[in-house]
């Protein structure tokens, strides 16, 4: 294998390990706990495909950088929430299933990682040995006497509220890509040909590995039911949990702790890890308190999904894609609507996502979809919407 063709599956396996989030790892089980199946499929085709695009999109040089440059604070606030996540995450399912020393292991490890790719040299070795790492836990797994086969039904459950989901999943996977800074630091890093190469095959292949992994557990991990996991399957599965969550921390501690970084996100981003790892491990420490804090984390775990439901890929549709328009609005104006158009669609998102009324997504993601049609209004009339808000 030729040297471009090994940094080539390098960054495909830092790709791979970067987007394997708490999202991919646990929302699945979710999906296939509501919907079966077929669930899955709806969360694992737009997120390949939405994460995979982005390499196509971006090829002309210099594009990916274009977006840092222009949108540093949101890209910045995305990495902030999703580190403020991952926290929450470990410290409430991670010592669920395996108890404290579960995410004490893994602020460790992202401490550690962070301290060995500070410096950007070591990220492609890291990331395949994290992908090696999962890999042989999914083998384990798969291999385990004991373990119950998982039978998934071909039929779905709950169609008509899957059906009302699909587009928000669709909507957020297209578009929460663009603000993820590991994704544009790969795609900066790479050729156009050898970007395309790299997202390609690190979504179609190995993440897409990743994402079976979690089908595989998607009977074993269920928050009611997460106290009955026997504790060798717990360590198999949380070893993988652990070790892809602490990377992907540390990626995304790394933009927010350089010198140009926005400092009152860096704060904000310290302050809201600290509490969202700390709060879980303050409640529920017996033993007969376990199932009820996962349950109830549940809550808070859907309230994150928000953000990458509706606010990140919100900004996206109205602040980043360009409108082609002579007279367009400008950036604040744009901002602006944004804004509006956020605040209208949160409760609708709400119901949906925490009350379970999947049938409120929909008014949701049209009001922002038609929000765009507003920014094609004439920058004066735009002018006099903002200029009440000032």
């Amino acid at each position: 294998m030729s040297r471009a063709s090994s940094v080539t599956l390098g960054w495909a396996a830092f790709l791979a390990c970067s987007w394997t989030w708490c999202i991919g790892m646990f929302l699945p089980v979710l999906m296939v706990r509501d919907f079966g199946f077929l669930g899955w499929l709806v969360f694992a085709l737009p997120n390949i495909i939405g994460a995979a695009a982005m390499g196509w999109v971006l090829a002309r040089p210099g594009a990916a950088q274009k977006i840092v440059a222009e949108h540093a604070v949101a890209c910045q606030c995305f990495s902030a929430v999703t580190i403020a996540f991952h926290c929450f995450f470990v410290s409430w399912l991670v010592r669920a299933m395996v108890g404290v020393p579960g995410p004490l292991l893994a602020l460790a490890i992202a401490i550690a990682l962070f301290l060995l790719m500070r410096r950007g040299k070591l990220e492609l070795a890291v990331a395949g040995g994290v992908l090696v790492l999962s890999l042989i836990c999914f083998a384990v797994a798969l291999g385990m006497r004991g373990v119950p086969i998982q039978v998934f039904e071909p039929a779905v459950r709950q169609g008509r509220q899957l059906a009302y989901l699909s587009p928000v999943v669709v909507f957020g996977f297209a578009l929460c890509p663009y603000l993820d800074l590991t994704f544009l630091r790969a795609r900066a890093m790479t050729a156009p040909k050898a970007g395309i190469a790299a997202f390609t095959i690190g979504f179609g292949c190995f993440f897409l590995l990743m994402i079976l992994f979690t089908l595989c557990y998607s009977r074993w991990l269920l928050p009611e039911l997460i106290d009955r996991l026997p504790i060798a399957l717990a360590w198999v599965i949380g070893i993988h949990i652990i070790v892809q969550a602490a990377l992907t921390v540390a990626l995304h501690a790394r933009p927010l702790l350089a010198p140009d970084a926005y400092k009152p996100i860096s704060v904000a981003a310290a302050v809201g890890a600290l509490a969202m790892f700390c709060l879980p491990l303050l409640v529920g420490t017996s033993k007969g308190m376990e199932s009820v804090v996962a349950v109830r984390g549940e809550m808070v775990y859907r309230l994150f999904m928000g953000f990458y439901g509706l606010a990140f890929p919100a900004y996206v549709w109205l602040c980043m894609i360009p409108l082609g328009a002579a007279n367009a609005p400008t950036p604040r104006q744009r901002r602006v609507i944004f804004a509006a158009a956020v605040i209208i669609a949160a409760p609708m998102f709400y119901c949906g996502f925490i009350a379970g009324r999947m049938i409120w997504l929909l008014p949701g993601l049209a009001v922002m979809l038609l929000a765009r049609f507003v920014l094609l209004i004439r920058p004066r009339r735009i002018s006099a919407i903002t200029s009440q808000t000032r």
